[in-house]
């Protein structure tokens, strides 16, 4: 039953994913019905195949045949190969999936099943149509394994040191040289394998080698013994040797010379493949350590509510959903005809990166027992290791980034990829915006370069607020975007908000921080103010360029914010407000102010029931506004104290109903003034990292800048992608919180690290005030502070999560 189900999942998963269907508009990040049942499925699988026997591997090294004889029967091995042949013919984004859910059962077995698909794949792109018919419809037939044979001794991340040779005789090529750590050597029936054909060492690389298929039982290939590693052991590694073995020419894949190009386009494909299985264990390692700080107590509490424990399993959590989104965004890259490399390297080694940290948390967090073998993590810790050494070390995927980063800034003076292409299908459309938010975007752009950053470094300087910024961009339709239609806006979208406020935070995040606060007064009475204030304080934002604050913060009440003490009492029609805010954006000039306010003193009471809030006019008689605070950066922003006296608002200013003022909240718009900030940091640093010379060359060229690039931008795509994820969700008409959470705490802190980088990268120049990336530096370090500070980040995160797993037994949210 159990196979019939599976084999049906991946049909109907296949129909969905290659279907002609009508392009999707937008972003979306949820997965089709088919491909949600075809994960369920997998996870049952794993639960009942893979997990009860995974130990049982572990400590005997025995290769899982009847695992791979399950996983054969239904579907789950070589899906990837087209109908044609007799397979599933699965994308790629399916292939991630089913990585994922085996190596949360077990790494060393999802990497047995993978690796088919890495011998496959080069066939399947390049080989002859016999070839394919011969070795691809034989997998489908039968539960076989095929090796993908590249590695040697000296030859692991640099492909381009392999010396396996090969020579061609009559109608044969010989092939003689040893191979290293081959995956599923063993059990192949069959091996893909790359040699040297032109022993120049001149020759340039791209024809240079030339690949073939071998038979396993080709005379002259031996197989060394099965390697006994830290970790993985149910997979099964070996040195294989060829001695003058003899391949028909037919069994070339590709042309003669071209095998680098086949590999390389190879590891565009797998390299997904291999983040998702580090991102499956990185799940398994969240759940156990999750599950076990929920039951394990010290002082008399589960350690789950120890901050410190809390906030480890935040930052697994927060690298968990970070590592499925760039995942399945390198898939989707790979689906869209652009496997350029560049977002599949970013997978692997953030993937890879993320699960070594999170298995080592994990043995962390389960104390002795996490060293124990009686215990998961003590395997999972074990098995992690490898996936920042195969298919290309996490340095070497660092170089990758970073030659495709620096050469994007040479061409082209940004980061920012040139994207071209259409969209895939109506799943997972993970960066193709609408066209209307492409236009956005390029306006904004624009804006921010002809208006923005020339006068930057001035309003810093002076900290004189932006006027004439905000009156332009409030005549180019840059300002309260979010407002409906039928009140004069726009009606944008939060996604095309985000937009606005990553473009903006390129400029000058103090500028953009100025023109967004309008956007996080105008939220709450959009959600929910009535149709009289909508009217009322909504149109007269169309109508001129005015200011508007949202005025929560108070001095003992910062990212606490149940913790507000302004209090309003209700008299008659009106109700009297008396307390101060502090550090209130656009306090100086606004003309209306979202106003949080205590409506219940009973400190029982709890925070959803307790707040009430109002919209207060800026010339409300008692309202006085304090001196502009001269803060350490994102000076051009006006920020200032507000004093309530007895202020009287009428009952009808009420947002929402009373007692409700504390559910409005809207982190993703800080986190794409953040994620702009940071590209920007990405920007500066780069150029400049290609003009300035040390020991004569660019310091660029040297590996420890070049790396310090490589993180900055890998960090920067991450915090973007996330910040679109948390958008979506709230655009969609979901909470939000989690992901916004995730969202603020990542690129905030993302920003943090890019600018202190770039100002190292920059060196004495950095620490000089004529450089632009001492004012990114100091501009950098709110965004670890307002909206909730990433400490308040860290503590949502834990309890979505911590409350997920009592109630579900795991971290896992549907897609």
């Amino acid at each position: 039953m159990l196979a019939r189900n599976l084999a049906k999942a991946f049909t109907l998963s296949v129909r969905n994913s290659t279907s002609n269907a009508a392009a999707a508009t937008g972003l979306n990040f949820r997965f089709t019905d088919e491909q949600r049942e075809l994960q369920q499925t997998l996870r049952k699988f794993t639960k009942d195949e893979v997990i009860p026997v995974a130990a049982h591997h572990d400590e005997t090294g025995e290769f899982p045949w009847g695992v791979i004889k399950k996983a054969h029967a239904a579907g789950i091995l070589n899906g990837n190969i087209p109908a044609a042949y007799g397979g599933l013919d699965l994308d790629l984004l399916s292939n991630v999936i089913v990585s994922e859910e085996i190596a949360y059962g077990c790494a060393a077995m999802a990497t047995a099943l993978l690796v088919n698909d890495f011998a496959e794949t080069p066939l399947i792109l390049a080989a002859s149509e016999p070839i394919k018919k011969k070795f691809l419809g034989r997998m489908t037939e039968e539960p076989l394994m095929a090796a993908y044979a590249v590695t040697e001794p000296w030859a692991g991340s640099d492909v381009a040191g392999v010396k396996t040779k090969c020579e061609k005789e009559g109608d044969e090529y010989v092939i003689n040289g040893s191979k290293m750590w081959i995956t599923n050597a063993g059990p192949a029936s069959w091996f893909f394998v790359l040699c040297r054909s032109d022993p120049d060492p001149k020759a340039p690389i791209s024809k240079a080698f030339t690949a073939f298929v071998v038979d396993g039982d080709t005379p002259g290939i031996t197989r060394g013994k099965k390697e006994m590693n830290m970790g993985q052991r149910a997979s099964d590694t070996r040195a294989v040797t060829f001695e003058d073995v003899r391949v028909p020419a037919e069994n070339m894949v590709g042309a003669p010379g071209e095998g680098f190009i086949v590999a390389m386009k190879t590891f565009d494909k797998t390299r997904a493949e291999v983040a998702a299985i580090a991102t499956g264990l990185s799940s398994r390692c969240l759940d156990e350590a999750a599950k076990y700080a929920l039951e394990r107590k010290t002082f008399g509490v589960p350690i789950a509510q120890h901050q410190a424990v809390a906030f480890m399993l935040a930052d697994m959590a927060i690298n968990l959903e970070l590592s499925r989104l760039i995942t399945y965004r390198s898939a989707w890259e790979w689906m869209q005809g652009r496997p350029r490399g560049y977002f599949s390297s970013i997978a692997k080694c953030f993937c890879a990166d993320t699960a070594n940290i999170a298995a080592s948390n994990a043995v962390q967090i389960l104390g002795g027992n996490g060293y124990n073998k009686e215990y998961p993590v003590e395997k999972l810790m074990r098995d992690a290791k490898i996936m920042q050494i195969y298919e290309g070390t996490s340095q070497i995927q660092r170089i990758i980034v970073a030659k495709d980063l620096l050469k994007r800034v040479q061409e082209t003076g940004t980061s920012i990829p040139q994207l071209v292409g259409v969209v895939w299908s109506e799943t997972c459309n993970l960066d193709q915006l609408t066209d209307e938010q492409r236009e956005l975007r390029d306006l904004v752009r624009k804006f921010v370069r002809d208006e923005i950053i020339p006068v930057a470094g001035h309003f810093d300087r002076t900290g004189e607020f932006p006027w004439d910024i905000i009156k332009k961009a409030h005549a180019t339709g840059l300002v309260n975007v979010d407002i409906p239609v039928e009140y004069g806006g726009l009606g944008l979208d939060l996604i095309s908000s985000v937009i606005i406020g990553e473009g903006l935070g390129y400029g000058c995040t103090g500028i953009g921080a100025a023109i967004l606060a309008n956007d996080l007064a105008e939220t709450p009475i959009i959600i929910a103010g009535s149709d009289e204030i909508k009217k009322k304080y909504l149109t007269r934002m169309v109508e001129e360029p005015l200011m508007a604050a949202y005025c929560v913060t108070e001095p003992g009440a910062g990212s606490d914010v149940s913790a507000v003490r302004t209090r309003s009492e209700k008299k008659g029609d009106e109700y009297v407000i008396n307390g101060t805010k502090m550090w209130i954006t656009n306090g100086g000039h606004a003309n209306w102010f979202f106003v949080l306010t205590r409506s219940d003193p009973d400190p029982k009471v709890s925070a959803g029931k307790a707040f009430t809030a109002f919209v207060v006019d800026g010339n409300a008689p008692g309202l006085s506004r304090g001196k502009k605070e001269v803060n350490m950066g994102q000076r051009a922003s006006d920020t200032r104290a507000i004093t309530f006296e007895d202020v009287r608002v009428p009952a009808k200013n009420v947002i929402g109903a009373p007692g409700e003022g504390f559910k409005y909240s809207l982190r993703p718009l800080v986190a794409a003034l953040a994620t702009g900030l940071s590209a920007r940091c990405v920007d500066e640093a780069s150029k400049y990292a290609l003009e300035r010379k040390t020991f004569g060359q660019p310091i660029a060229n040297h590996q420890g800048v070049s790396f310090m690039l490589a993180d900055m931008v890998i960090n920067m795509e991450l915090s973007r992608l996330v910040t679109y994820r948390s958008a979506w969700e709230i655009a969609k008409g979901g909470t939000g919180a989690y992901f916004s959470s995730i969202a603020k705490c990542f690129a905030a802190d993302t920003a943090n690290a890019a600018a202190t980088n770039a100002v190292q990268i920059f060196g004495g120049n950095g620490f000089n005030s004529e450089y632009p990336v001492e004012k990114l530096m100091r501009d950098a370090k709110i965004f670890q502070i307002y909206e909730g500070t990433s400490q308040i980040q860290r503590v949502v995160i834990s309890r979505h999560l911590l409350n997920r797993v009592r109630e579900t037994g795991t971290s896992w949210i549907a897609s």
